[in-house]
C-alpha cells in the first residue's frame, strides 16, 4: 500500500468525536462550578465515553488521544515555568526574577518535601501489604505507584484562572512545583527499576539503568544552565537589540518567536527522551531556560543605551504630578514594544487557548478511560482500596509538616495546602502500576493492581477537590507565614 487510504468518517464517528471534545469542556465547567475542580469532570467523561463504560471511542482513537493529551501535559509543564515572567519586563522586580530567587531559596525545602512524598507512601505500603500476604517486591511496586505526584493535576489546580491569583510566583508555589518535578524524575527511575526487576535481569542491569537515568538527569540540568547562560540568552538579547532585522518581516515578529519556542520545546523533548530520562523533566528545564532568557528583555546590554532599571520613567500604576519628558516617553515606548514581542508574550498569545480548551481536557479525559472502572466494584476490593487510599493520602499530606516545622503555626494553612496538593497521583501512578502488572514476571497480582488503582483514583479525586475548596475558603491566606 502506497499510502494511508483516506476515507470520510462515518456520521456516527464524527458525532461521537465532536460531542466528546465539546462535553469535555462542559463537564469541566460544571465540575469547576460545583466542586472547584474542573479536571474531575473531564476524567469522569473519559470513563463514560471510553473503554471502561460505554466504549464509544475506538481503541485506535483512544491511543491517538493519549498522545495528543500528553502533548498538552508537556505544554502545561513548559508553560508553568516560562510564563511566570509575564510582568517582569516593566517592574524588573517580580515575575521570573523573584521566582528564580524563590526556586533557589526553597531548594532544600523542596528536596525534603519530595523525599518525604516518595518514602512515606513506600513505608506505608511495606507496612500494609504484608498483612494481606503480598511479598516485599509487590509492596515495593505498590508503594512506587503511589509515590508519584501528578504534575498535570498540580499545574491544573494551580492555574491562575482557577485560583484567582498566580500561586506559581510565590515561595509556596515554587516549593510545590519543584517537589512535584523531583517526584516525577524519581518515578521515572522507579519505572525503569520495575521493568528490569519484572524482566528478571540481574543487578548489573539494574545498576546500569539507574546510573544512566540519574546521570542523564543531572547532565541535562548542567548543560541547560551553561547553554542558557552563554549561548541562548546572549543570542536572544542580540535579536531584541536589532528589531529592524525581523519584526517587520512576514516570517518575523510573533512567528519567529513562536518558532524559537517550538525549537526549544521539541529539542528538550528529543534530548530528554533519547538520552533516557523523563520528557516532563526535559520540558521543565526548557521552560526555565526561556524564563531566564526573558529575565532581562530590556537592559543596557541590548545596546539601546537605556538603563531602564535606573531610569526616571514612572512605574506602571503610579500617578505622576508632571508630564513625562521625551526621554521618559521613549523609554516607556521601548518597554512596551519589547514586552509586546517577547518569547513569553508570543507563547501566551498563541498556545493557551488551544491548550486550555483542547489539549488539557483531552489529557484528563484520557486518564479517565485508562481507569479499569468495572472490576473495581467488588466488595473486598472496595474496602481494601479505600483503606489504602486513606493511608496514601496521609503519606503525602505529611509533606506539609516541613512547612509547619520551618515556618511555625502561622503557616499552618500553607502546610495543609501543600500536603493536599501533593496527594494527586494521576497519570504517573497509573503508568507505574500498569508497568508492574504487565512485566514478564508480574509485580502485582490482579487484585493488588485494583487496590492500587483505587488508591490512585481516590487520591486523584480528593487532592484537587480539597485544594479547590481550601483556596475557595482561604484565598491568599494560604500564603500566610512568609510564603508569598
Amino acid at each position: 500500500m502506497w499510502s494511508f487510504q483516506y476515507h470520510e468518517p462515518s456520521t456516527t464517528a464524527a458525532l461521537i468525536l465532536v460531542s466528546f471534545l465539546y462535553l469535555l469542556n462542559v463537564f469541566g465547567w460544571f465540575a469547576q462550578v460545583l466542586l472547584s475542580c474542573g479536571l474531575l469532570g473531564q476524567i469522569f467523561l473519559g470513563i463514560i465515553y471510553g473503554t471502561p463504560l460505554a466504549g464509544l471511542l475506538p481503541q485506535s482513537l483512544e491511543e491517538s488521544l493519549v498522545g495528543i493529551g500528553y502533548v498538552g501535559l508537556l505544554l502545561i509543564i513548559f508553560e508553568g515555568k516560562c510564563t511566570e515572567h509575564e510582568s517582569a519586563v516593566i517592574s524588573q522586580t517580580g515575575g521570573m526574577q523573584s521566582s528564580l530567587m524563590h526556586l533557589k531559596a526553597t531548594l532544600g525545602l523542596s528536596v525534603a518535601v519530595a523525599l518525604t512524598g516518595i518514602l512515606a507512601p513506600m513505608a506505608l505500603s511495606f507496612t500494609l501489604m504484608p498483612m494481606s500476604g503480598a511479598p516485599a517486591l509487590h509492596a515495593f511496586a505498590a508503594g512506587s505507584s503511589l509515590a508519584s505526584t501528578s504534575l498535570g493535576t498540580v499545574l491544573g489546580v494551580l492555574a491562575p484562572s482557577v485560583l484567582g491569583f498566580d500561586l506559581r510566583r510565590t515561595m509556596l508555589g515554587a516549593t510545590l512545583l519543584s517537589a512535584a518535578i523531583m517526584d516525577d524524575v524519581a518515578a521515572f527511575v522507579i519505572s525503569k527499576v520495575l521493568q528490569v526487576i519484572g524482566a528478571g535481569a540481574g543487578g548489573a542491569e539494574l545498576g546500569r539503568n539507574i546510573g544512566r537515568t540519574l546521570g542523564v538527569t543531572l547532565g541535562i540540568a548542567f548543560a541547560a544552565a551553561v547553554l542558557a547562560r552563554w549561548v541562548l540568552k546572549p543570542a536572544y538579547l542580540w535579536l531584541l537589540a536589532r528589531p529592524t532585522l525581523w519584526r517587520g518581516k512576514s516570517w518575523g515578529g510573533t512567528h519567529l518567536l513562536i518558532a524559537i519556542n517550538a525549537a526549544l520545546f521539541t529539542g528538550a523533548v528529543a534530548v530528554a527522551g533519547y538520552a533516557g530520562t523523563s520528557l516532563l523533566y526535559g520540558v521543565y528545564v526548557s521552560g526555565l531556560c526561556i524564563a531566564y532568557m526573558c529575565d532581562s528583555d530590556v537592559s543596557a546590554d541590548m545596546g539601546t543605551g537605556l538603563p531602564l532599571a535606573e531610569s526616571n520613567a514612572p512605574r506602571l500604576g503610579q500617578p505622576t504630578s508632571e508630564p513625562a519628558t521625551t526621554n521618559e516617553t521613549s523609554t516607556m515606548a521601548v518597554e512596551e514594544e519589547v514586552s509586546e514581542l517577547s518569547l513569553i508574550d508570543a507563547f501566551d498569545a498563541t498556545v493557551p487557548p488551544v491548550l486550555n480548551t483542547l489539549l488539557l481536557p483531552i489529557f484528563f479525559g484520557s486518564i479517565g478511560y485508562s481507569i479499569p472502572f468495572i472490576p473495581l466494584w467488588r466488595g473486598t476490593i472496595i474496602w481494601k482500596g479505600i483503606i489504602y487510599a486513606v493511608l496514601m493520602t496521609a503519606g503525602k499530606m505529611v509533606c506539609g509538616a516541613w512547612i509547619f516545622a520551618l515556618h511555625g503555626q502561622k503557616a499552618w494553612r500553607a502546610a495543609v495546602f501543600l500536603g493536599m496538593a501533593m496527594v494527586a497521583r494521576g497519570e504517573i501512578g497509573l503508568l507505574i502500576s500498569q508497568i508492574a502488572l504487565h512485566t514478564p514476571d508480574p509485580l502485582l497480582s490482579d487484585d493488588e493492581f485494583l487496590i492500587v488503582t483505587w488508591g490512585i483514583i481516590l487520591c486523584t479525586i480528593v487532592g484537587p477537590l480539597a485544594v479547590g475548596l481550601l483556596v475557595k475558603r482561604w484565598g491568599k491566606l494560604v500564603l500566610a507565614g512568609g510564603l508569598d
